[in-house]
């Protein structure tokens, strides 16, 4: 270093002689303010190696600070393996957004409206802008056994299946398996709206959004993407998954698609990959995909609320929004990071499938709009079978029925409901009077 320095200094010192109008007031000047080459680069030097020593500094003082954490909470030798991976700070994170989904919804135009509803998926029109906790979904996935599919509790289990789905979100069920084709897919998207690679998710959305001019199934493509990628289905980018693009080649049949099973299997998938990427302590983030909304109602339904408990009105989608689910985690809360603190609901109410196979579906399809409610008999009841019997005999067996199931759950209350369907319908069969009429299938 000391070599090095000589040179610089000799070759200045040529300089110098080199130099014709040189004075002896330059120089004492020049040595009293110096302002040489040599200064500046010495300066620079001593910035660069103080930004150096900083940098240094401040890396060693974060490692200091770590090792006291530690020792200030040690782990025992004895805690388990997960117990270790769990202590580990981890980031979550999520592509899951109702609030673009929403955004979506309230920007739509009558028209874009009209063209949802025509090919069938109204259901998804219900959605409101609804704030579900990630650490609240990430505790559920943390306690689901998805090999039995069921919310594990201290020997409580609540199940979870695609009628639960159904039940939540009113998708279609039963029809045809979606049977992902991810090669099929992507080539369908990339020639119908004529793009070398999968658009951002916010590009569909903008078109809904900014009133671009769409053809009929081109506003309902885009508006499905975004229903999927954000809300139904969201995975761990922000491009749409090309595992069901290829149902979009028939628009008016994709009602028919057993939707409910599709969005309940990947939501499997995601608690899966979720609980297997905790385990892995070289994984800094992770990835948090399935429908979390979902997931929050088919807990917090199964919990016994008391005197704040919410209607029994479905599908759930109509009662679970705004900010009722954080609300109602907040009540449920143990810590922070903990929840499970109130008591399961001792039986889990009866389903809409349920009290569909004892009105029967054309019955129910027909009164769903004026009576939202599955346990409303009296209204059911006049709107099958007014012809045959009057309203003040309708009032009596309702009354009778009402009183005998105080105290009893709901399941057995929806049971004695079907019992009744089933009976009045034996008596108008046998009077040959008028349809519609109830299934002869009753639950018990």
């Amino acid at each position: 270093m000391g070599k090095l320095h000589t040179n610089f200094a000799s070759r200045d010192i040529v300089e110098d002689d080199l130099l014709e109008d040189d004075s002896s007031e330059d120089n004492e000047e020049s040595f009293c303010n110096p302002v040489s080459k040599d200064n500046v680069r010495d300066s620079n030097f001593d910035k660069a190696l103080i930004e150096f020593y900083m940098k240094n500094k401040v890396k060693s003082l974060k490692r200091k600070i770590m090792q006291s954490n530690i020792r200030d909470n040690p782990i025992p030798a004895y805690q388990s393996k997960k117990s270790r991976m769990e202590t580990a700070d981890r980031k979550v994170c999520t592509r899951y957004s109702g609030k673009l989904f929403s955004t979506v919804i309230k920007a739509l135009t009558d028209k874009q409206v009209y063209v949802i509803k025509l090919y069938g998926m109204e259901c998804m029109l219900k959605f409101e802008k609804t704030d579900v906790p990630l650490r609240f979904v990430k505790w559920i996935a943390s306690v689901f056994d998805t090999n039995s599919s069921e919310i594990q509790l201290t020997k409580k289990f609540i199940p979870v299946n695609k009628q639960t789905i159904h039940n939540i979100l009113d998708l279609p069920i039963g029809g045809i398996e979606l049977v992902p084709d991810c090669e099929a897919g992507r080539e369908f998207l990339l020639s119908h709206f004529k793009v070398t690679s999968i658009p951002n998710v916010n590009l569909f959305a903008n078109k809904l959004i900014s009133g671009e001019e769409l053809s009929d199934e081109d506003i309902f493509i885009c508006f499905m993407l975004v229903c999927f990628t954000s809300f139904l289905c969201p995975n761990s980018s922000l491009l749409p998954s090309t595992q069901y693009f290829h149902i979009f080649k028939d628009c008016k049949s994709f009602a028919r698609y057993d939707l409910s099973k599709f969005v309940y299997d990947w939501l499997i998938t995601s608690i899966r990959s979720f609980k297997l990427a905790t385990k892995k302590l070289s994984k800094r983030t992770i990835t948090f995909g399935g429908c979390h909304y979902a997931l929050a109602v088919s807990y917090l339904d199964s919990v016994e609320f008391g005197l704040n408990s919410l209607p029994d009105e479905y599908p759930r989608i109509l009662v679970w929004k705004g900010n009722r689910i954080r609300q109602y985690s907040e009540m449920d809360k143990n810590s922070s990071k903990s929840f499970g603190k109130r008591p399961l609901k001792r039986l889990v109410p009866a389903s809409v499938y349920q009290v569909e196979r004892s009105f029967g579906k054309d019955s129910c399809k027909k009164f769903s709009k004026t009576f939202s409610s599955p346990f409303n008999l009296n209204g059911k009841l006049k709107g099958l079978f007014s012809s045959f019997l009057t309203n003040e005999v309708i009032d009596d067996i309702v009354q009778i029925i009402h009183t005998n199931n105080i105290g009893k759950p709901k399941d057995f209350e929806a049971w004695s409901h079907s019992l009744v369907c089933d009976v009045l319908s034996c008596l108008q069969n046998s009077q040959h009077a008028p349809q519609p009429s109830c299934s002869n299938n009753s639950i018990g």
